[in-house]
């Protein structure tokens, strides 16, 4: 019967009960419930329910109250035993291991106690004669039955006034009055934590004197196995630790090596680790990798190595897949080291078998086959460790599938729980999300913003971003990145030359409702072959990797590393040679026509040089010039810079479109008094 089936118990006379507890054999199966019932005046009994006869009595042999924690717990951590399920649980929430027996002092004999053999039991009983009596029974039976000895807690004013005394420091906790029938969840109720109990065991087991603080008990016991403490070239700290047959790597102080140690410490010292204590061991292993660990290069999905590269599946047992120029392969990641964000998520085992770049083009709208090998290219650009990267723009009308091509380009190299987002505020937040993904993925953009757009550049070619550290006045925070980047709109979003020349842009068509298929079908036929076509890319890189020593360009185009890079694959796809060359050219060629379009400054002067083929004067000059003669093209504040500062930043970033034109600018000083000006000149 399922546990929750049980919660809806009712006896047949007494009705629901009030309170139920759960006792578990061995492998975690329910067999009994204390179900606790309550008559008017406050008196309450229990009745026990045998669940696997699904009777209303109690089993003759009976498993002790938190079997199961009971046994996953340390040998060396001490185990106390109260009279009634309340004081355990209380003493649980703690974060102590407690159990107790079902039938309170008279019913102690027929529980099996052999799951406390050898262990170091302590004795918590009520502060009443049968509760004495209980203790005696349990500590008689364990020595008798289990040569295993057991520790009473003599409660007595003269032992609690101990513990108030050596724990002064918590103001919490209450001068306790002993009543008939106290128990540990009254003392639990009165202010006692984690220290007053630990003093009080302490007190029992005659140990000695107890510590200063009860988190630093046992601090030299080590909480990791085989930890590697080390930092980065930029002096990030990190750790490397055995988890189980593999190792992890985490930031040290990060949250989830912080949830790591919290649950390390739980496991080795019993109890769960004050916010200060994390902080100071937090503190303690950062202070160790940053000056005592070695550098090493830190990673993020795709990896250098001395052979080639090597792709960080993000998986549970954090293997990752060797490529060189003889195949790939996967191994169990050593080196190179790699970190991890929250949001990553899994690729899948790439597969030998079926792999062909076929397998891709049904899963990507794109409209001819030299968009599909822009697509291609991009993506083998993207599964390299370092850049710089081409950008890639996706734009087209609703319903041409932006979103979804870019989902399944990200899926295929670096999935995320998130498949992509709206586009950040600041370069800050920019920045901040190149530190969380290999690639970075923003939907659905109307227009990007100058600033941003500068930004985008430097992330696509190396570059950084400097802030000062929250809470500081001088530290300062650095980001230093280069990322793959999709982008998708409607509009055009390549409007600046600069963005324009690092980017490959594609219009997507749209998807005639005829062709249309059902999400959910989709995105099984797609999980269904992204092994395949993972695979299908390893091996192209591989080959690329071969091939890349004697490959020459005929041009070099802005992007001339990652245009080399892929057509060092064009023999391993199958494509003929040159001929990705060939479509990028061509790409870059109607980005440059559509930036010149998009432009108004460029549009102007266009316009005007097809008037005149010569014109010479200061930027003040050239602004009024253009506003007064095109007013249609000038108008907009945003697009056409009215200060000469602004204006002359914006014609520089445009001479090398106008150049492809036959337009050439110049910038030169004259006179005496050296004035600036600007000569537009049609060749």
């Amino acid at each position: 019967m399922m546990r929750d089936n049980l919660k809806a118990l009712r006896h047949p006379k007494a009705g629901a009960p009030t309170t139920q507890h759960f006792y578990c054999d061995a492998q975690g199966n329910t067999v009994l419930i204390a179900n606790r019932f309550e008559r008017g005046g406050g008196d309450k009994f229990f009745i026990p329910y045998d669940v696997t006869a699904e009777t209303w009595t109690a089993l003759d042999s009976r498993p002790l109250y938190r079997l199961p924690e009971l046994q996953a717990a340390n040998l060396d951590r001490p185990i106390i035993v109260t009279e009634g399920e309340k004081c355990a649980d209380a003493l649980v929430t703690l974060g102590f291991i407690a159990t107790t027996t079902f039938g309170g002092s008279n019913a102690a004999r027929k529980t099996d106690l052999a799951p406390l053999t050898g262990r170091r039991v302590i004795v918590w009983p009520d502060h009443d004669e049968p509760g004495q009596e209980y203790a005696a029974q349990i500590a008689d039976t364990l020595h008798r039955e289990f040569n295993t000895p057991a520790k009473v807690i003599p409660i007595s004013d003269a032992l609690l006034c101990k513990v108030m005394v050596q724990n002064a420091a918590n103001p919490a906790a209450q001068p306790i009055t002993l009543h008939k029938g106290w128990d540990a969840a009254d003392a639990i109720a009165g202010g006692w934590g984690v220290t007053e109990i630990n003093r009080l065991i302490v007190l029992t087991l005659d140990d000695g004197p107890p510590p200063p603080e009860a988190d630093d008990a046992s601090v030299d016991v080590p909480l990791f196995e085989d930890a590697d403490l080390w930092h980065s070239p930029d002096k990030m700290p990190f750790a490397t630790i055995r988890r189980g047959d593999h190792f992890e790597t985490f930031a040290l102080g990060s949250g989830g090596f912080k949830r790591l140690l919290a649950y390390e410490y739980f496991q080795a010292k019993g109890k769960t680790p004050a916010a200060a204590k994390l902080d100071d061991l937090s503190r303690q292993y950062i202070g160790q990798a940053l000056f005592e660990g070695e550098t090493h290069p830190v990673f993020f999905r795709m990896g250098q190595t001395d052979e080639g590269f090597a792709l960080d599946l993000g998986g549970a047992d954090w293997s990752v897949i060797d490529i060189d120029a003889e195949g790939w392969r996967e191994r169990p990641m050593g080196s190179p080291r790699f970190r991890r964000s929250p949001s990553m998520a899994a690729l899948p085992r790439p597969a030998r078998q079926g792999a062909d770049l076929e397998c891709l083009r049904p899963f990507v709208n794109v409209r001819n086959d030299d968009d599909f090998k822009l697509i291609v290219g991009w993506l083998l650009g993207a599964l390299r460790p370092e850049g710089p990267y081409p950008l890639l723009i996706l734009t087209g009308e609703q319903g041409s599938a932006k979103s979804t091509t870019a989902k399944v380009l990200r899926r295929l190299i670096d999935p995320a729980e998130l498949d992509s987002r709206s586009f950040p505020g600041d370069e800050r937040d920019l920045m901040i999300a190149a530190q969380n993904g290999h690639v970075l993925a923003f939907d659905n953009l109307s227009r990007i913003k100058p600033a941003m757009a500068d930004a985008l550049c430097r992330l696509a070619t190396g570059g950084g971003f400097a802030t000062r550290k929250l809470h500081s006045d001088a530290d300062e925070v650095l980001f230093k990145a280069t990322r793959p980047i999709i982008l998708n709109g409607i509009p055009e979003l390549a409007e600046r030359p600069d963005l324009a020349d690092r980017a490959i842009s594609l219009n997507l068509p749209v998807i005639s409702e005829t062709r249309r298929e059902y999400e959910a079908d989709f995105w099984k036929r797609f999980e269904a072959a992204r092994p395949a076509i993972l695979g299908t890319l390893l091996n192209a890189i591989s080959g690329a990797m071969a091939a890349l020593p004697s490959v020459r360009l005929t041009e070099r185009p802005r992007m001339a590393d990652f245009a080399k890079w892929v057509t060092a694959a064009e023999q391993t796809l199958g494509w003929p040679q040159g001929s990705f060359l060939s479509a990028y050219s061509a790409n870059r060629t109607e980005a440059e026509e559509a930036a010149l379009e998009c432009n108004a400054v460029a549009s102007a002067i266009l316009t005007m040089i097809q008037a005149q083929r010569h014109w010479e004067g200061t930027t003040a000059d050239l602004i009024t010039y253009l506003r007064k003669r095109y007013p249609a093209i000038t108008e907009g504040s945003d697009a056409f810079p009215r200060q000469p500062a602004a204006f002359g930043t914006e014609l520089r970033r445009i001479a090398p479109l106008l150049r492809s034109r036959g337009v050439i600018v110049t910038h030169t000083r004259t006179g005496k008094d050296r004035r600036r000006v600007i000569e537009v000149t049609l060749t």
